[in-house]
C-alpha cells in the first residue's frame, strides 16, 4: 500500500515547498500540498493509505479531493463501485491525469482525489461527476454529515 501526504501552507512556506522535487501544490479556499512515497517531505499534515491508483500527478490542472465519512464496509463497497464503473473517477474524460483511493487511519474516512491537466471543470458539468457525487453521498457513515469535496487549481490557465 502506497502514502500520499498531505498538508496545508500559505507564504513563504507554500512556496518553498511548491519547489520540492515531487510535491504537488494546489490553490483553493486554501493551499494544499500533496507528495507521494514512502516518506513526508512535510513537517506535518496529513498520511492516507493508498488502495487505488491510476496514472500520476503533474504540476498543472487542477484536483477533486473527497473526504468521505464512511466505515470499512461502505468504504469497501464505494471502491468497488468505482473501480468497476470508472468513468465517474474521470477515467475516459478528456484532460484526465490520475485518481487515487484511500483510507486515512486516523478516522478511517475514504479518500478520493482526482486529478485533470485540463477540462476538470467540464468534467463537473458531467453526468458521471453527478454519479460520483450520488456514490460519495450514498457510502457516508452518518445521514446529515456528508461528504466534503474540494477542487484546487494547480495552474492558473485551468481555473475552476
Amino acid at each position: 500500500m502506497s502514502k500520499l501526504y498531505m498538508t496545508f501552507a500559505s507564504g513563504s512556506v507554500a512556496e518553498r515547498l511548491r519547489k520540492e522535487p515531487g510535491v504537488i501544490a494546489a490553490n483553493g479556499h486554501e493551499t494544499i500540498l500533496l507528495a507521494e512515497g514512502e516518506k513526508s517531505p512535510f513537517k506535518s499534515g496529513k498520511v492516507f493509505e493508498i488502495e487505488e491508483t491510476s496514472g500520476e500527478f503533474v504540476k498543472k490542472g487542477n484536483i477533486l479531493y473527497a473526504n468521505v465519512p464512511t466505515d470499512e464496509n461502505a468504504r469497501s463497497l464505494l471502491f468497488h463501485q468505482l473501480l468497476t464503473e470508472k468513468a465517474p473517477l474521470g477515467v475516459g474524460h478528456d484532460g484526465f491525469s490520475a485518481y487515487r483511493l484511500g483510507v486515512d487511519p486516523d478516522d478511517n474516512h475514504a479518500v478520493v482525489f482526482i486529478q485533470f491537466t485540463s477540462g476538470g471543470k467540464h468534467f463537473r458539468d458531467t453526468a458521471d461527476y453527478a454519479v460520483l457525487e450520488d456514490r460519495l453521498k450514498r457510502a457516508v457513515e452518518q445521514r446529515g454529515a456528508g461528504p466534503v469535496i474540494k477542487h484546487y487549481v494547480v495552474t492558473e490557465s485551468d481555473n475552476l
